[in-house]
């Protein structure tokens, strides 16, 4: 049976190289790929997680799904909710919003917005 390994949400963004450079400053992320000139695609990864940043000749079509009433772009779960949010909040990542739990699903969760307007949720179980 094939497994599914891994997954890497999509982002149109309008400037691929700025967006790689925040997910790299403020978020933590490596610049795994970036290429083009100017810069049309890139793959920025954390801890095995990915993301791809795509170019748009048209960056007002972006729609990150928090305009269409979702709360997140992409989640990732994460062992220490608390300690990521203060280093995130350390390198100026700007809050959606902070840590708090969600006891109707039991997790300790928060959320940082990038310049995109995408939303990225982290969460860790509660025990």
């Amino acid at each position: 049976m094939a497994v599914i390994r891994s997954s890497a949400p999509y982002f149109p963004v309008a400037d691929v190289a700025a967006a790689a450079q925040e997910y790299e400053n403020a978020f933590g992320f490596t610049i795994d790929y970036i290429a083009g000139e100017p810069a049309e695609f890139a793959i920025v990864s954390r801890d095995g997680c990915s993301v791809m940043l795509r170019r748009v000749p048209q960056p007002e079509l972006i729609r990150p799904n928090e305009g269409q009433g979702g709360a997140w772009d992409v989640f990732f779960w994460v062992d220490d909710a608390d300690g990521l949010f203060s280093e995130l909040q350390d390198r100026g990542a700007r809050v959606a919003y902070p840590p708090a739990d969600q006891a109707a699903y039991h997790i300790r969760e928060f959320a940082i917005r990038d310049t995109s307007g995408y939303v990225l949720g982290f969460g860790q179980p509660l025990h």
